[in-house]
């Protein structure tokens, strides 16, 4: 049902207001009564009416000022005006400020009843609309969070998510999933909002995100002067979400971290966090959110995954043995399944193919050697050994490529796409988006391989290409300019005259 609210500095015509229509059988309850504008405006504010009915001529605050106060704030409502005056410049000016109709005193059923139905129907028909930009609203933040958890964004498309989001360097950040069937996405956001309106819940940000079948989650993200998203306080927002769910779930979640770089991690941990949980029973839901940090099985994501990848990505061979002797140690403790153990693993090799690809390896060959694996949890002493040849070979490999004895594979391909697209506009950020790198690293790479900057060699490259053409044809240097990429020039002029000591002009005479 609508809310209706009256403003008329004549009581006899609130009176009159009340009982010239049905208002329940036109759907709407009357909310509030003012006898002046101040009054209406304070009421709007406490009562938000869907439809406000008000007379022009009012005391302190008029009708159409009372309009144009309540169009300047967040709650607008709809306006019916009307007067003893049947004045046309009032009219217009209520026009102007988006009010639905002007009736003239006294007023008629038929004529009230006929705006009142005309207001409904553009209210239902806002909220349709608004409902629709919401849901597909939701849809594109949910997209947005996993593809950032899961590390699926451009670098570009990355900058852009954490800003919308309000994920900074110092944000506090805890992934959680959710197993089982997801309530309504829209009724569940407003469910979640108002529940964040109470402390310490208060100055959270939560993000819902799919995650696959029969699996979606919040990315839970805390401000510098925020809480900490510790054991306690993430099992107390998840006792206050759980009533919102009208079947059992189960949540699973990782520890707290810090940063947009620890999204992944975060997420890993969540996803790691399912497969070592003990089995629910009887409809009930397994959850181990609070409980993490009272196990030495829950922590191993966190601390020793970190080290594992690091000594790995960083060639220490001398570190790496011990450390993976600790992870089994943990592991034969029967503290984790067989499960959770292969996903573990294959969640630690997952993540140096990411980095061995960025680094221009090759990915389907370290992906025949590692995957299917030839032992699984069910034998520890083979898999150990196994996993420890696997990460030894990749360390060695990423010692070798830190030293430059790796064949430079994305050094090259980096080239061979200068020379073929050398004459487009052309920036280091689009040919790392080609060959799907980090922009950074590879400038890092072709400045080592090379030996100069990248701008230098396309520079260089582009300036060699125009000499053929000054030497072999007629063209005129704002042609040749263009054709070897330049849209300025004097630019190419400059850059020509600094790498031959000369003008294109003179050398062409030369």
């Amino acid at each position: 049902m609508l809310k209706v609210l009256f403003a008329d500095d004549e009581p006899l015509m609130l009176e009159g207001l009340r009982f010239l229509v049905d208002w329940e059988k036109l759907n709407f309850e009357v909310c509030g009564e003012a006898l002046d504008g101040e009054d209406a405006l304070e009421l709007i504010h406490s009562t938000r009416p869907d439809l406000v009915i008000t007379d022009v001529r009012m005391p302190v605050i008029d009708g159409l000022e009372l309009i144009r106060r309540a169009s300047e704030s967040d709650y607008r409502p709809k306006f019916i005006i009307f007067s003893g005056y049947a004045d046309f410049e009032y009219a217009k000016r209520a026009l102007k400020y988006g009010v639905s109709n002007y009736l003239t005193k006294p007023l008629d059923e038929q004529e009230l009843t006929e705006a009142l139905q005309m207001v409904t129907g553009q209210i239902h028909m806002e909220r349709k609309v608004s409902s629709r930009r919401e849901a597909l609203s939701a849809l594109m933040q949910a997209d947005l969070v996993s593809r950032l958890l899961m590390r699926e964004n451009t670098d570009e498309e990355r900058e852009e998510g954490l800003k919308s989001l309000g994920i900074s360097p110092v944000s506090r950040i805890s992934c959680i999933l959710v197993h089982g069937a997801a309530p309504d996405s829209l009724h569940l956001r407003e469910q979640v909002t108002a529940m964040h309106g109470k402390e310490p819940l208060r100055s959270l940000k939560v993000y819902p995100f799919t995650a696959g079948s029969g699996k979606h989650g919040y990315l839970l993200v805390s401000p510098q002067a925020g809480p900490a998203l510790d054991p306690d306080m993430l099992a107390s927002w998840m006792d206050e979400i759980r009533p919102l769910y009208s079947t059992p779930v189960c949540f699973t979640v990782s520890c707290q971290h810090q940063g947009p770089e620890a999204l992944n991690t975060a997420y890993q941990e969540a996803l790691a966090a399912e497969l070592c949980r003990p089995e629910a029973s009887g409809g009930e839901t397994a959850d181990i959110s609070g409980r993490q940090d009272k196990t030495q099985m829950a922590l191993l994501p966190a601390e020793l995954r970190r080290s594992l990848l690091q000594s790995v990505t960083e060639g220490k061979l001398e570190h790496l043995s011990e450390q993976l002797g600790g992870v089994f140690r943990i592991f034969s403790a029967e503290a984790a399944s067989s499960s959770w153990i292969d996903a573990f693993l294959a969640n630690i090799k997952a993540e140096l193919l990411r980095e061995i690809t960025a680094r221009g390896g090759d990915y389907d060959e370290w992906v025949k050697k590692w995957f299917p694996s030839r032992y699984t949890a069910s034998c520890l002493p083979l898999l150990e050994r196994q996993t420890e040849e696997e990460l030894c070979e990749a360390a060695q490999w990423f010692a070798a490529a830190a030293d430059g004895r790796q064949e430079d594979q994305m050094v090259s391909a980096a080239i061979e796409y200068v020379r073929g697209h050398y004459q487009e506009k052309l920036k280091l950020q689009d040919i790392a988006k080609h060959l799907h790198v980090n922009s950074a690293y590879l400038g890092q790479r072709f400045k080592k391989h090379y030996g100069s900057s990248f701008n230098d060699y396309l520079h260089e490259f582009r300036i060699e290409e125009a000499k053929k053409l000054l030497r072999r044809t007629d063209m005129g240097i704002t042609d040749i300019s263009c054709r070897v990429g330049y849209s300025d020039a004097d630019v190419f002029a400059a850059k020509f005259k600094a790498l031959n000591g000369v003008t294109p002009s003179v050398y062409k005479k030369s």
